[in-house]
């Protein structure tokens, strides 16, 4: 896709929303991939182990919450990169690239350091203890893959903003093969080289920790393979400086946001812990699968963040682009919803046979027919203000909604009137609900007028004129 197509233009509402869905298309395909691998290693673990399973899944929900900052200073790229395009300044963008990149490094360390000790707090909350060890050893695993994932959504950023979406289809393709095969032969060892009548070579089979190391292995393939194509957009004179402090600035209100609400869903997976590993195991499952039609609306959220971005960076009104962003991020979720609802068993039947995690796992997709349609919005809502730059007020609208609303309904529906995992779904649910009214209604507010490009003005920020 050209530069000269993502250009603002005074076309219809249906021109505008063919250039979405031309630009959200491949970045969901992209974001897919991504699921995909945690797919393939739930299917993979589910039918080698229920314990590993449940592990991974409290392992993951670890490993999220603490990615999710860094998440937050390489999206701190979007409003940056994309505003810059649309002024017509690439050396700009390049310079900002630059310095999310070395952001992303100064975090890295202390974030994997900050997973491990996290699992000392499973045994307190009453994970089972056989439970932990595993946990651990997918986290010592995925830790080298920690910062190839950040280089990856920046570089995937910086190219977004530039219209080019197929690197990230191409890598997220590639990854999967990688992950695919390292995570059958290391969690399974020979008998996964039995299965595929293959000579046995003496491996083990190292559960967790290999299901860890392959996700790292795909993180490496991700990052090579969007850094090689970012590199030939390099500026030949790129003398622009952005400062880190401007993508911290950006970033830590963004990374809060996303804290604050994969914080919620990171103590839950801990929390499900209590209720045993068939529980955790039909957790993840539906996790899992609701992750993967997530991707369709953050699809849609990144292309609406760069469409915002452009229209502002050029000077044009970004209202058209938000609201139909949110239509069709909608519409996406409306779709994954309805699949939910029409055939949970056979869904939660592909990742396993036990028949008491497959009734718990279907008893939570239900609930998430309706999670969907909210979760789309409030994602998309987030999008449309990132491209603006406005990154202070998600993040406190998430506060007020996951931990004053949703997370206290969680306990109370979870544990005190005894309704389990599909209690603690629907607390949650409620969090959701009450983010994306918040996030939509700022957003109406704040595309009434027009929009000050980040870094332009006092506070350097979105703000209305």
């Amino acid at each position: 896709m050209s530069l000269t197509s993502l250009a603002p233009s005074g076309d219809s509402a249906r021109a505008e929303l063919r250039t979405l869905a031309r630009l959200a298309l491949p970045i969901t395909l992209a974001q897919l991939g991504l699921v995909s691998m945690g797919l393939v290693d739930t299917a993979i673990i589910g039918r080698a182990s229920v314990q590993d399973l449940a592990a991974i899944g409290i392992a993951r929900s670890i490993m999220f919450a603490v990615t999710s900052f860094g998440m937050g200073i390489a999206f701190a790229l979007e409003p940056l990169a994309s505003q810059a395009i649309g002024a017509g300044q690439p050396a700009r963008a390049w310079a900002a690239l630059q310095s999310t990149m070395r952001a992303c490094a100064l975090l890295s360390l202390p974030s994997v350091a900050l997973s491990f000790a996290a699992t000392l707090l499973l045994e307190p909350i009453g994970v089972e203890a056989a439970l932990i060890p595993g946990v651990r050893a997918y986290l010592l695993g995925h830790a080298p893959g920690f910062l190839p994932f950040l280089a990856h959504l920046a570089y995937r950023t910086f190219l977004q903003a530039h219209g080019e979406t197929r690197p990230a289809l191409v890598a997220s393709i590639a990854a999967n093969v990688v992950n695919a095969a390292l995570c059958g032969l290391l969690v399974r060892g020979d008998e996964m080289l039995a299965w595929l009548s293959l000579p046995p070579l003496g491996l083990p089979r190292l559960g967790a920790l290999g299901a860890g190391l392959a996700t790292s292995a795909g993180s490496a393939v991700l990052a090579a393979v969007v850094v090689s194509a970012a590199r030939q957009r390099r500026p030949a004179a790129a003398r622009e400086r952005v400062a880190t402090g401007a993508v911290f600035r950006l970033g830590v209100p963004i990374g809060l946001h996303l804290l604050v609400g994969s914080g919620a869903f990171a103590l839950l997976g801990m929390i499900v812990g209590r209720l045993g590993a068939h529980t955790v195991s039909a957790h993840q499952i539906a996790l899992g699968l609701t992750s993967f039609t997530f991707m369709g609306a953050l699809g849609v959220a990144g292309a609406t963040s760069v469409r915002v971005g452009h229209a502002i960076g050029a000077g044009a009104p970004p209202r058209r682009s938000a609201l139909l962003g949110l239509a069709l991020g909608t519409s996406v979720m409306a779709s994954g919803a309805l699949v939910f609802a029409l055939a949970p068993r056979w869904l939660v039947g592909l990742f396993t046979s036990d028949a008491e995690v497959l009734h718990i796992g279907v008893e939570l997709l239900y609930v998430a027919a309706l999670f969907q349609l909210f979760d789309g919005v409030q994602v998309v809502a987030a999008g449309a203000l990132r491209g603006a730059g406005d990154v202070r007020f998600p993040f406190l609208a998430n506060i007020a909604s996951h931990w004053l609303v949703g997370f206290p309904l969680t306990l109370l529906f979870g544990f005190t009137l005894s309704l389990g995992a599909k209690g603690l779904w629907w607390g949650l649910t409620t969090g959701l609900v009450t983010n994306s009214v918040l996030l939509v209604v700022r957003l109406l507010r704040l595309t009434r007028g027009k929009i000050i490009r980040v870094g332009v003005g006092a506070a350097g920020a979105a703000r209305l004129a």
